[in-house]
């Protein structure tokens, strides 16, 4: 899912890295929790998430880097910085997801 945001990225093309940043992680997030796209909101995530006792902190994060993704494509500030760093935290946070939810 991330290879796409990855290319996005290299590029330094901001809008369609968070575009599709977000779109993995609402992916992620409703294929892993079984949910159809109809019913992904960010609350019925994290009672999902909550009950496979994931931990609250990567719960937080969670949301906090989609609402950073979703911000971030309508805001006017092109920092391939701030691209890395969303990258970097997408990338750890599936990962700590997968070993919580095993």
């Amino acid at each position: 899912r991330l290879e796409e945001s990855k290319k996005f990225l290299s590029a330094k093309k901001k809008e369609e890295f968070y575009t599709s940043t977000s779109k993995a992680l609402w992916g992620y997030a409703g294929d892993k929790l079984g949910l159809p796209a109809s019913e992904l909101t960010m609350e019925r995530i994290s009672t999902s998430l909550a009950g496979r006792s994931v931990a609250p902190d990567l719960v937080a994060r969670l949301s906090a880097t989609i609402e950073k993704c979703e911000f971030a494509r309508f805001a006017p500030s092109g920092d391939s910085m701030a691209m890395e760093g969303v990258y970097s935290e997408t990338v750890d946070l599936i990962s700590a997801i997968e070993e919580q939810i095993r």
